[in-house]
């Protein structure tokens, strides 16, 4: 059957629409994936340059602990998403180290003393050989790989990023320099791999990632702010190496990018990036994936380049979190550091609306699965029951990293094995805690005090109660190790997401054993089935140990059901498409709501300028002739707007008036060497025409006895609301919370103004103004548009009136002159013969533009407003053209017929305008 126009909706119909119905979005051209590295290790086979010398690592120094448990030992392979491909060499201690455990393939499984199942050689990760080079599969990233990857089931996808340090092979040396030659192959045998193209970094790599982001960012959106004060020098060299980094992804991106492409840009290393490519390409599509974790405005603070990593994660189109929280967390500083609007669900920025929404990461169930079935588990597991038979195992697999909680989480054991005797022989706790990137050497003499503390105390020559690995163990190990335990204890003080939450669940398929996870993990919105903890509670995370090893098989049963449901429904690849999916509604609907108001066309209105004989102009001033400030005294003219206001004057075809709620002697003040030019104070209160000496008031007979019960209000506010004022003009009065506290200042301004309508609006002729961070009270009827009205119908015979202004007072204008323009539009169309439309039928003249030389290049739209029966009925003889224009985002609601993004924009609108 043929579909018509007139069939209804249906449900189908309906969900095509809606962000998260299922269906695959359609994406007009490619997805660019961004991430700091690509998915696979670059090796070449050898290096013939005899000036390779193996730099210090990034690691702890290796040390070998004595304690009653087992011996710890450093491992230099790594696996954490962070800090495994950093490594840019080792020290001659750590080689011996590797060396040994090459000779020895027990030493990568000291819990179950078994070698490895497979060989290097037969590795389940992906290799690939071309000439010299050998490609392999990264370790660790996985969630955030395997996401990333998914996305080509269904679209076409391209990934940009570094390629990490080149190696050669066999080795932990780094390839010194890359040839050109070189980069052609592996560029060509990257695109052929897997559709990559990699970005080559030279020392700035240091400085961006072992620099800034390790030292400076991370530590800071994990909450330590850092305790050692330095002269800001190489902080200085870090951020200068984070900038050129992000730039060159920028560059990188923008030279592949075609019209109709959707970025996808990942993690904390690249937050510059979507402003830099916004810069270039306006109209991209930019989502931008934030992997941990977002602090609270009062710790971003402490960074001193808050402002600027701000501004670039609000390039993007859609910022995304692991968690609400996070993002109500970037929300809140973009208001209290940036002084953005912003909403429960996006920023305003500049103009331009940034979504931002949480989107939990997870991880490939289908691949942790296949790892828990590999020949190798299952001995591995049977030697781990036999060696701690009759007894409960718990385990816990960290990141030797203050953020982890391995500390906190060996003080809670002691206090479970201290309150709950009888445990006692009965319960081993396995810590495996992976070396990571710094120096964490006090953290290590703390975590092996604590180890030999509690084996001391509960432990015996036959009995070790804590059995402790600072090594990175390999993967059979570590399944064996999770699919075996009893309990499963993360205790994170904060952590972005942490997957090992996720993949404990899988490997518990069978047994059901339940997981104590921390409620600072970024996981534990999700899964709250598991038994959440706070690790600083001791004695709430010792209950927890005892209540899980007690717990019913059908409660384990219960809660597993329940996780693994979220588990393998909520995948890695579920993550990447629900991201995509809403990146793609997001831009749809800021591209249909972006035809509100288009942008200025500045060459069409120099064409009317040139062509008008008299024209006649309106300006607001705060926000449309200069920027917006915290302290309303400080918004003086700048010399070049003055210098256009002057030459626009000397015009004897122009009039030029300024219609701001400023008071006289600030007008007079910062204004009043302009010669020829008008003022309007107060909203319309009191008049001084162009080439006047004196101030009309159009207010000396209106009853003003209102304004000591607004001062009384406004006084109470005042006093509650920390960095808020009181303006007192001659006929209004105004309350500015700007310097306030974003969120407060607005509650408070909102209650302010339920009692202002209360007290006095309905009682008085007095009516508030919302202004931006503002209210103000006035006299009723007295605003701005009834000011236009009197000095447009002086001149009835203008040809071109432009009118600008930026908040809710300046409506007025707008409102008054697209009246007036309309009710001349429909005289002509009637004198032209054409059937004419009922004045009072808005709809249809809103259709007409307001420029009929302009309408077919312009596209834009006149505002919709009806013809007002009030306004005189003379001016049905008036042949203008009408330029309103409004300062802000194209989706801001408004009367105006333009828009320009800034007050910036505005006054070189006004440069064109006097050089003509």
């Amino acid at each position: 059957m043929t579909q018509t126009t007139d069939d209804p909706l249906t449900a189908e119909k309906v969900a095509h629409y809606l962000p998260f119905s299922g269906h695959v979005p359609n994406i007009p051209g490619r997805i660019i994936n961004v991430t700091h590295q690509i998915p696979y290790n670059i090796l070449k086979s050898h290096d013939q340059r005899p000036d390779i010398i193996p730099l210090s690592p990034p690691q702890s120094p290796p040390q070998t602990t004595s304690t009653s448990s087992s011996v710890t030992v450093t491992c230099p392979s790594y696996t954490h998403k962070e800090e495994q491909n950093t490594v840019s060499g080792l020290s001659s201690a750590a080689l011996l180290l590797q060396k040994k455990q090459q000779e020895d393939p027990v030493a990568a499984a000291p819990v179950s003393k078994l070698a490895r199942h497979h060989q290097r050689g037969h590795t389940l990760r992906v290799k690939f050989h071309a000439a010299d080079w050998t490609v392999v599969q990264r370790r660790g990233h996985a969630a955030l790989y395997a996401g990333v990857q998914s996305l080509s089931k269904d679209y076409e996808t391209i990934h940009i990023g570094w390629t990490g340090p080149i190696r050669v092979k066999g080795t932990k040396q780094d390839v010194r320099h890359i040839y050109q030659d070189d980069k052609l192959k592996l560029e060509k045998l990257l695109w052929d791999t897997d559709r990559i193209i990699p970005i080559f970094l030279d020392e700035k790599s240091h400085g961006h990632y072992e620099g800034y982001c390790k030292e400076v960012l991370w530590p800071l959106f994990h909450y330590i702010v850092w305790a050692n004060a330095t002269d800001g020098r190489s902080e200085k060299k870090f951020w200068a190496d984070y900038v050129a980094v992000n730039q060159q992804f920028a560059d990188t991106i923008v030279a592949n990018y075609r019209p109709g492409d959707i970025i996808c840009i990942h993690d904390y290393h690249l937050l510059l990036v979507p402003e830099m490519i916004r810069a270039k390409l306006p109209n991209a599509v930019i989502g931008l994936f934030f992997h941990a974790t977002m602090p609270s405005s009062e710790i971003l603070r402490c960074l001193t380049t808050r402002n600027d990593i701000l501004r670039g994660m609000l390039g993007s189109t859609l910022v995304g979190f692991q968690t609400y929280s996070y993002a109500r967390h970037f929300i809140s500083s973009c208001t209290r550091v940036l002084g953005c609007e912003s909403t429960q669900v996006g920023v305003n920025h500049n103009g331009h609306l940034v979504a931002v929404g949480a989107f939990p990461i997870g991880i490939d169930s289908d691949r942790v699965h296949s790892y828990c079935q590999q020949p190798g588990v299952e001995p591995k597991m049977a030697a781990i029951r036999e060696m701690y038979a009759g007894k409960k195992i718990i385990i816990g697999r960290d990141k030797l990293d203050s953020t982890k909680g391995v500390l906190q989480k060996l003080h809670a054991f002691e206090q479970f094995l201290h309150r709950y005797p009888e445990w006692k022989n009965k319960v081993v706790l396995i810590q495996v805690a992976t070396p990571t990137y710094g120096d964490h050497g006090k953290l290590e003499t703390k975590i092996s005090e604590a180890v030999s503390h509690i084996n001391s105390t509960f432990g015996s020559l036959e009995f070790t109660p804590v059995h402790y690995y600072h090594q990175d163990v390999d993967r059979e190990e570590y399944y064996a190790l999770l699919s075996v335990a009893d309990v499963g204890l993360i205790t994170c003080i904060r952590d972005g997401m942490n997957t090992t939450s996720f993949e404990f669940i899988i490997c518990q398929h069978k047994t059901h054993s339940p997981l104590i996870l921390s409620e600072f993990a970024g996981t534990a919105g999700s899964l709250s089935a598991a038994m959440l903890v706070n690790p600083w509670d001791y004695a709430g995370v010792a209950k927890a140990i005892n209540d899980a090893l007690l717990m019913s098989p059908e409660d384990k049963l219960t809660r597993h059901k329940q996780l693994y449901q979220h588990v393998t429904s909520h995948t890695a690849s579920f993550w990447a498409h629900s991201f995509v999916t809403q990146l793609v509604s997001i831009s749809e609907q800021q591209s249909l709501q972006s035809h509100a108001t288009p942008a200025l066309n500045v060459n069409a209105l120099v064409t009317e300028y040139t062509k008008a004989k008299k024209r006649l102009m309106f300006f607001d001033y705060d926000g449309t002739l200069t920027p917006i400030v915290s302290t309303p005294s400080e918004a003086k003219p700048s010399p070049d707007m003055l210098e256009c206001l002057q030459t626009l004057c000397n015009d004897p075809r122009n009039i030029v008036w300024v219609v701001s709620g400023r008071d006289q002697k600030t007008l007079e003040e910062w204004l009043g060497s302009v010669q020829g030019l008008g003022f309007s104070a107060e909203h319309g209160c009191y008049l001084k025409p162009p080439n006047s000496q004196e101030w009309t008031s159009i207010v000396d007979d209106i009853d003003m006895s209102w304004k000591q019960d607004v001062a009384e209000i406004f006084a109470y506010y005042t006093e509650r609301t920390q960095g808020s004022f009181v303006e007192h003009k001659k006929s209004s009065i105004t309350w500015h919370y700007r310097t306030a506290d974003a969120t407060f200042g607005e509650f408070q301004a909102k209650e302010c103004q339920n009692h202002l309508e209360n007290a006095i609006v309905s009682k008085l002729p007095v009516e508030i103004l919302v202004g931006k961070k503002n209210l103000e009270c006035r006299p009723l009827s007295t605003n701005k548009g009834n000011i236009v009205k009197r000095i447009l119908s002086q001149h009835m015979d203008v040809d071109l009136v432009i009118c600008a202004g930026d908040d809710k007072t300046d409506e007025d204008m707008f409102r008054m002159l697209s009246a007036a323009y309309h009710a001349s539009l429909y005289q002509r169309t009637i004198k032209e013969g054409s059937s004419p439309t009922s004045p009072t039928t808005s709809s249809s003249i809103s259709r007409t533009p307001p420029s009929p030389t302009s309408r077919k290049a312009s596209g834009r739209r006149s505002s919709s407003v009806a013809f007002s029966p009030t306004v005189p009925s003379c001016w049905s003889d008036m042949h203008m053209s009408l330029y309103s224009i409004t300062v802000g985002p194209p989706e801001k609601k408004t009367l105006a017929n333009w828009h320009v993004r800034s007050s910036h924009d505005v006054v070189d609108c006004l440069k064109e305008l006097a050089r003509t």
